[in-house]
């Protein structure tokens, strides 16, 4: 069971305590929001979870709430949830990046099986957030010099071939290459290529 909440939005009161309490009686940690002001506030880039919405609210719907928590980073794993059993309101809400789609009355299996999905997709997420700003820090500890070196290794260069490349002696290739694999905690060339996929850094030409 997670420990991230779920953020519940639902400007009906009975609704945000019904849904609550079959969230609560599965083990999961609630917070509950009659206003999607109230959520704006309250949500950072950095919180986990999930949030279950309701499609229609005062002020700003549910389609623009999430459009506004999108545009602030807010990147957790929406369900929306309407009164009505709407197709095209349903395929708004998955092209914006929805997980998934709920009609009231909401059944208490179908909510807790789509937040048990929303939870492991944040999960993964989180991990593959938590792998790229590690991946970074490490890339950023290199000298331009092993970043370069490291470039041309995931091109399949041999350590000659870079060493032209780069004017270098081979020697000096070979030094470069093996502080930086031991700086990127990496053991060869395949991981190598991970870690600049998970930087986001072009090879060189």
């Amino acid at each position: 069971m997670s420990t991230a909440p779920v953020f519940l939005v639902d400007d009906d009161p009975f609704q945000l305590l019904y849904l609550g309490e079959i969230l609560r009686s599965a083990g999961y940690f609630v917070e509950g929001f009659v206003e999607p002001a109230a959520l704006l506030s309250r949500l950072t880039p950095r919180d986990r979870g999930c949030i279950v919405l309701d499609w229609q609210m005062p002020g700003l719907n549910g389609l623009e709430l999430h459009k506004t928590l999108s545009a602030r980073q807010v990147q957790l794993p929406v369900i929306f949830v309407s009164g009505n059993a709407d197709i095209p309101i349903a395929v708004a809400a998955m092209r914006q990046g929805a997980v998934h789609f709920l009609t009231k009355p909401v059944a208490p299996a179908a909510l807790l099986e789509m937040v048990a999905h929303s939870m492991q997709k944040d999960a993964v997420a989180a991990a593959e957030r938590a792998a790229r700003t590690q991946a970074r820090m490490r890339w950023l500890a290199l000298s331009p010099r092993e970043q370069d070196v490291c470039r041309l290794c995931t091109r399949g260069l041999l350590i000659k071939q870079i060493s032209a490349a780069l004017n270098l002696s081979e020697s000096t290739v070979q030094a470069h290459r093996a502080r930086a694999l031991a700086k990127l905690c990496v053991e060869g060339v395949v991981e190598l290529v991970r870690v600049l996929d998970l930087v986001g850094d072009e090879p060189a030409n």
